[in-house]
């Protein structure tokens, strides 16, 4: 005992003596939680006199490292606790349990031992925490304080969710009092996450649309002036392009976050059906049709973004006729270079044969351009409408039946 409250001086002495004002998640009221819960813990799982004290011992080291540095904290705790242990002359089979038992918890491996079980415990606790999202944000800043690149909110987020999803309780003890609190904080983070991808949402999909028509069209109305010139033909040809290429742009982000949002919702619905499915009758219709819904959304969505593969070659003949289109790669890259060469130097040679293939190109690209849209309004439709279905659906199995 005298053993303890000498370490328990030592660290407070410690966080007194180097105070850093940026961990404001691995600091010393974190460490008096990790101890605190590994205490209470070790005495639940009715560990023995010595047991109880090599746990308590690992908990007030565990996270000291973070003072010294951030990155190499692991390092930095084991090196404190051996040199600390080693000035009290502690025995070295004990010293080695408590070193081995904190390297192995703050490098997530597997548990070898009660002790390292309950240590890990304690130090996952805060995944039930009624606090855990301020906590959370706590540690999001403190990790882009001494990590670069700072991560971004979404990806920070998805990373927890990844984390809670994937973490399990190593005690019976544990498990008992913290399974509920850390799945109540999983559906606060799917909320989370939901949030933040509507947030990234672009406003409206046809007033982008609109906007860019209407920079178009000022344009055109510049160009149709000077027309005539060399200048004007290339600033039409260039700014249709651009502006068809950014509204492709457009439908491939769209069709991005589709596929990410309906993925979510998958994901979030499945793990609701594994904790309900005995609980509430008829779950399996909402289920059935939000899943359903996502599904097809999601498939409209890839099928617009598939790339639609040609052939690479065309004949001579239809060239001159001015049935292909030369500037396009899929319509050439299978063909031999001599016979290419020959056809663009006949075609900068031809000023109608080169407006032909201009305007063809621009054609198609509009083709593409107007397919992606049409499937992305399948898709966008599907997913409002089964979207709210399923969720009256919802409500009327949780509130009516």
């Amino acid at each position: 005992m005298e053993l303890l409250n000498k370490v328990e001086d030592y660290i407070k002495e410690l966080y007194a003596t180097h105070p850093h004002e940026l961990l404001l998640f691995h600091n010393s009221n974190y460490t008096n939680q990790v101890v605190k819960c590994a205490r209470e813990l070790a005495v639940k799982e009715n560990f023995t006199e010595e047991d109880l004290h090599l746990t308590i011992l690992a908990s007030w080291f565990l996270n000291i490292g973070y003072l010294f540095d951030f990155i190499e904290h692991t390092k930095q705790s084991v090196r404190i606790a051996d040199t600390f242990l080693s000035k009290t002359d502690y025995p070295e089979a004990k010293k080695k349990i408590i070193l081995n038992a904190i390297e192995r918890v703050l490098n997530n491996k597997k548990s070898n031992n009660e002790i390292e079980k309950v240590l890990a415990d304690a130090n996952n606790a805060i995944f039930a925490s009624k606090e855990f999202v301020l906590w959370v944000k706590y540690h999001r800043q403190e990790r882009n304080y001494f990590v670069k690149p700072k991560i971004t909110k979404r990806n920070f987020w998805q990373n927890i969710s990844n984390l809670l999803n994937e973490h399990q309780y190593y005690t019976a003890s544990a498990q008992s009092m913290f399974q509920q609190g850390k799945t109540e904080n999983i559906e606060k983070v799917n909320q989370f996450l939901s949030e933040q991808l509507n947030s990234e949402l672009p406003k409206n999909n046809q007033m982008i649309i609109e906007e860019l028509k209407a920079e178009l069209e000022k344009i055109n109305q510049k160009v149709e002036k000077r027309i005539t010139s060399a200048r004007g033909y290339d600033s039409l040809y260039r700014i249709t392009a651009r502006n068809q290429i950014n509204l492709s742009g457009i439908a491939d982000n769209k069709a991005h976050i589709l596929i990410t949002l309906n993925t979510l919702i998958i994901s979030a619905v499945i793990t609701f059906v594994y904790s309900q499915i005995s609980d509430v009758k008829y779950i399996e219709i909402p289920v059935l049709l939000t899943v359903i819904s996502s599904l097809l959304a999601i498939g409209f969505a890839v099928i617009a973004t598939r790339p639609h593969i040609l052939p690479g070659e065309f004949k001579m003949k239809d060239f001159y006729e001015k049935k292909t289109n030369l500037i396009f790669y899929g319509n050439f890259y299978n063909m031999d270079y001599d016979e290419y060469d020959r056809a663009v130097r006949d075609m900068l040679k031809d000023q109608e044969l080169l407006f032909s293939n201009l305007n063809r190109d621009q054609y198609e690209l509009g083709k593409i351009l107007g397919r992606k849209f049409r499937l992305l309004h399948y898709s966008y439709t599907i997913f409002l409408y089964g979207f709210i279905i399923s969720a009256l659906s919802f409500l009327i199995v949780l509130f009516l039946l």
